[in-house]
C-alpha cells in the first residue's frame, strides 16, 4: 500500500526564509520565488523516499475484501417411501472344482504325428489328445508285439499238433513261449511308458476349449511352453455363494438358465461359514443337475433367480442415505423445506437388495441426502 503526501506550505514557514535572504529584490517577488522553490524542493525529497512506487491515488490505497456470492449447497436426495418391497435374489452357478489347464511340452524338437481333438470335444482322463514322432519308441513297441504274435501263433500250431498226436508233447515249448510272450509285455509296457513322453495327455475329465491352429500342419515342430491345448474339466454338480441370508432348503428343486434354455438343479448341500476378509456370514451352495446337462460345457456359467418372499409395508430408503456413526448408532440426513440438512438417528432393520428397512427415525415423504 502506496501513501500519498500533500505538501502546504504556510506564509510564516516562507517569512522565516525570507528572514535570512541575501537577496535584494522586491519582497513580494522573493516570497514568489523561495515559496515555489521550497515547495519544488519538498516535492523532490518527497519523490524521492516514495521512489518505485509509480502512480498512486486514493483508490489504490483503499482497502480491498473479495465476498464469494452466497450460493445454497445443493444435495442429491431421495424420498423415504412406504409399501411392499418384493426382492430377488441372483446368483452365479459354477461347476463344483472348476478348473482350467493349459497343456505344453518341455521340448522344443518335436514333431506332430497326430492331434486327436478339437474345440468342443469332450475327453477322459487318460485321452492320448496329441501324439509327437517317436519313431525309435515305436519300432520297439512294434518289434515286441510282432514277437508276441509269433509266439500266440507257435501256441496256438502246438496245441493243435497235440491235439492230432498225443505222442507229441510240446508242453515245455508252450511254456518256454509263454514266458517270451510275458516277457515281451513287460518291454511293450515300458516303451508306452516312455511313448508318454511324445503325448499329450488330458489328466481330467473335461471339454477342450482351444486348440492351437498350428497342429493342424503335418510334421509341425512345437515350442516348449508354447499353450497347445486348453482342457477345463469340474464336476457335474455346480457351486455358488452368497450372503444373503435367504433360508434354502436341501432338496429343493430350482431353476438355473443358460442362454435360452433352463435347467432343474436340486440342491443337495448347503455351508454356511464367515468370510475372513469381509466377515460377513456367507452361504456356499451345491446343486446337482436333475437333467441332462450335455449342451453346457464345463466353462460355461449358469444363471439362477430366486424370488424372495414380499415384505409387506414397510418404511424403507435407499442404503446409502444411512451411515453409522461414531458412536455406533444409525443416522440419516432430513433435509427440511429450506434446503437445510439435520442429521436424524434411525432403526434400521435388515437390507433388501439396494434399500434398508427403517424401524423408527423417519417418516414416509421425508427427503434424505445420499452419502
Amino acid at each position: 500500500m502506496h501513501t500519498v503526501y500533500t505538501m502546504q506550505i504556510s506564509d510564516a514557514i516562507v517569512c522565516n526564509y525570507l528572514k535570512y535572504s541575501y537577496f535584494k529584490e522586491d519582497v513580494m517577488d522573493r516570497y514568489k520565488k523561495v515559496r515555489t522553490a521550497a515547495i519544488a524542493a519538498i516535492s523532490g525529497t518527497l519523490a524521492l523516499s516514495l521512489c518505485g512506487c509509480g502512480k498512486i491515488s486514493a483508490k489504490d490505497t483503499a482497502p480491498k475484501i473479495n465476498l464469494e456470492t452466497y450460493s445454497k449447497v445443493e444435495y442429491d436426495t431421495v424420498a423415504v417411501q412406504q409399501g411392499d418391497i418384493a426382492s430377488v435374489l441372483e446368483m452365479t452357478l459354477k461347476p463344483e472344482d472348476y478348473e482350467s489347464k493349459n497343456y505344453s511340452i518341455t521340448q522344443s524338437d518335436y514333431k506332430v504325428d497326430k492331434v486327436n481333438v478339437k474345440e468342443g470335444d469332450r475327453v477322459s482322463k487318460g485321452d492320448v489328445m496329441i501324439a509327437f514322432q517317436a519313431k525309435e519308441v515305436q519300432d520297439t513297441i512294434d518289434q515286441y508285439i510282432e514277437q508276441k504274435a509269433q509266439d500266440e501263433m507257435l501256441i496256438d500250431h502246438y496245441t493243435k499238433l497235440m491235439a492230432i498226436d498225443s505222442e507229441n508233447d510240446y508242453t515245455d515249448d508252450i511254456a518256454g513261449l509263454r514266458e517270451d510272450i510275458e516277457l515281451s509285455n513287460l518291454y511293450i509296457e515300458e516303451q508306452n511308458e516312455r511313448m508318454k513322453d511324445y503325448q499329450v495327455i488330458a489328466e481330467r475329465d473335461g471339454t477342450v476349449t482351444y486348440v492351437d491352429e498350428n497342429l493342424q500342419y503335418e510334421d509341425t515342430t512345437v515350442l516348449a511352453g508354447a499353450t497347445l491345448i486348453t482342457l477345463v474339466s469340474g464336476s457335474s454338480d455346480y457351486t455358488a455363494t452368497t450372503d444373503d441370508a435367504y433360508a434354502f432348503q436341501v432338496g429343493e428343486i430350482y431353476d438355473a438358465e443358460f442362454q435360452i434354455a433352463t435347467y432343474e438343479m436340486k440342491l443337495t448341500k448347503c455351508d454356511k461359514y464367515t468370510d475372513s476378509a469381509t466377515d460377513k456370514e456367507m452361504q456356499k451352495l451345491v446343486f446337482e443337475p436333475t437333467m441332462d446337462m450335455s449342451g453346457v460345457k464345463e466353462s460355461d456359467v449358469l444363471n439362477m433367480t430366486i424370488n424372495k418372499p414380499v415384505i409387506k409395508n414397510v418404511i424403507y430408503v435407499d442404503k446409502d442415505a444411512v451411515f453409522e456413526g461414531n458412536d455406533g448408532n444409525y443416522y440419516a440426513y432430513v433435509v427440511n423445506e429450506e434446503g437445510y440438512r439435520n442429521a436424524v438417528k434411525v432403526t434400521i432393520g435388515d437390507t433388501v437388495d439396494n434399500y434398508i428397512i427403517i424401524k423408527e427415525g423417519l417418516k414416509a415423504g421425508e427427503q434424505v441426502t445420499l452419502n
